[in-house]
């Protein structure tokens, strides 16, 4: 499975780049049916914690819990940095997702 949520501001360590470097300025094409898809994801696992803005500290109202699709895997919170911020995901991700709908 691959991990979508390999940011440093998730803990991951490991030298991982800060989400930061991949926010755009604006709304970007196909970016409502990235957090869509986002959302829909499967439960694999939830966490006892409630899921926060990293950058605020501003709760988001909800539990954390591990998304997947069977391919790639991701926190659910990620959908929320995509929506406000413009998070820009791999092309890769955003390629499957697309394809999916076809």
């Amino acid at each position: 499975m691959k991990i979508l949520n390999q940011y440093k501001e998730f803990g991951s360590g490991m030298g991982f780049p800060s989400m930061k470097d991949f926010f755009q300025e604006n709304k970007y094409e196909n970016q409502d049916k990235i957090v869509a898809y986002l959302k829909a994801g499967k439960p694999v696992m939830v966490q006892t914690s409630v899921a926060k803005d990293v950058f605020t500290g501003a709760p988001l109202g909800t539990e954390k819990v591990f998304l997947s699709d069977g391919t790639y895997g991701w926190n659910s919170d990620l959908a929320y940095y995509v929506e406000k911020y413009n998070l820009k995901l791999p092309k890769e991700f955003e390629k499957h997702v697309l394809t999916k709908g076809e």
